[in-house]
């Protein structure tokens, strides 16, 4: 409770040291505005006194023309200086003291009855009001153009910073798509690999074996080499999934299939059809008696007793075998003889290996 408090106040702090932040900034912004108003007034007050007093000696004293030149360059330099300095305003007030000086020029000569050389006095402030105007004029384009220049370079800005934060979007999107790729092409093998892949096993599914008795089939015709199927049926698997379950059914199936991939060479295939039925590729050109002599190598290792769950469980196995070329020549016939074999076999007594023929 102590701590919540304690954060609560350090945060009441940290807002009032922002609020106090804020409020200096503004009241130094506010007196920054009122110092140049007041600046600028006091500029356009000393301008409009000396401009007065030039314009009252330049009555007083219009027959001395050194001094009459004199005053004129000063009514431009103030007129000038109150354009430069206080732009809108100044102009304005520097073309209002012009004319005022005008009239108190011709004032003079009437008040002079005739001196014709105050007359010279009214061109200075026309020609005063003509310069003035110019750089009046000026100095609004030149302003306009800095407005729009700086106007420019923000839209820029802004479009640089719209592309900057584009740019990582996209390259945000692209992580993104790359991600969803990798994924993808996960997916993608998984999908190939449950296509071609028995799930309980991991071995070749029937998809799988059929291209693969295809693939061997296409190839030893031009070979005229031969090579054999052997189909394998388990025998009374159906009691241990009746008696023991499917879930223990399935677990000796995994252990008979891994203690098969023991046995076989790695040149051939071992797969599962489906059920307690799987099927082995030997793609070797070997003898019927070397062949018998593999498969009842495989034969004698699946009677050894396989403990599953604490639970020890023996089964036997029969095999049908089709050579090729000699029991067929296409993948479906060699399928049908290693079948019709593995009937023959259960015919005499289980457990033990068949070929498509009765010469063994």
């Amino acid at each position: 409770m102590m701590n919540q408090m304690k954060k609560m106040s350090e945060e009441s702090m940290e807002k009032s040291k922002n609020l106090t932040r804020l409020e200096k900034n503004y009241l130094e912004k506010k007196k920054t505005a009122t110092e140049n108003k007041k600046l600028s007034g006091l500029k356009i007050g000393i301008c409009v006194i000396l401009f007065i007093t030039v314009i009252f000696l330049q009555v007083r004293l219009s027959a001395l023309s050194n001094i009459a030149g004199v005053i004129a360059q000063i009514q431009v330099m103030v007129s000038v200086y109150l354009v430069v300095a206080v732009r809108d305003k100044g102009y304005l007030i520097a073309v209002g003291i012009n004319i005022l000086a005008s009239l108190l020029v011709l004032f003079g000569v009437v008040i002079g009855r005739g001196n014709l050389e105050a007359i010279l006095g009214v061109v200075v402030p026309l020609c005063t009001i003509i310069t003035i105007s110019i750089i009046s004029f000026y100095e609004h384009s030149f302003n306009a153009k800095l407005s729009e220049i700086t106007e420019q370079k923000r839209e820029l800005s802004a479009l640089y910073d719209e592309l900057a934060n584009s740019e990582k979007e996209f390259l945000q999107q692209n992580v993104k798509l790359k991600e969803l790729n990798r994924k993808m092409k996960q997916r993608e093998v998984r999908l190939d690999y449950l296509a071609f892949t028995d799930v309980l096993t991991g071995l070749p599914n029937r998809e799988m074996l059929i291209g693969k008795l295809d693939a061997l089939v296409d190839r030893y015709q031009e070979e005229a080499a031969q090579f054999a199927v052997v189909f394998i049926d388990l025998d009374n698997f159906k009691k241990i999934n009746d008696y023991k379950g499917h879930y223990i059914g399935d677990l000796l199936l995994k252990a008979i299939a891994d203690k098969i991939k023991k046995i076989i060479f790695q040149e051939d295939m071992l797969g599962r059809l489906g059920g307690d039925e799987f099927t082995l590729i030997i793609q070797r050109d070997l003898t019927e008696i070397e062949i018998l002599e593999y498969v009842e190598k495989i034969r004698t290792a699946l009677l050894e007793t396989f403990v599953i769950e604490n639970m020890q469980l023996n089964i036997s196995a029969s095999f049908g075998i089709a050579l090729y070329p000699r029991d067929g020549i296409t993948t479906a016939e060699l399928l049908n003889y290693s079948d019709s074999a593995i009937y023959k076999a259960k015919e005499f007594s289980k457990n033990r290996v068949q070929f498509s023929t009765e010469r063994l």
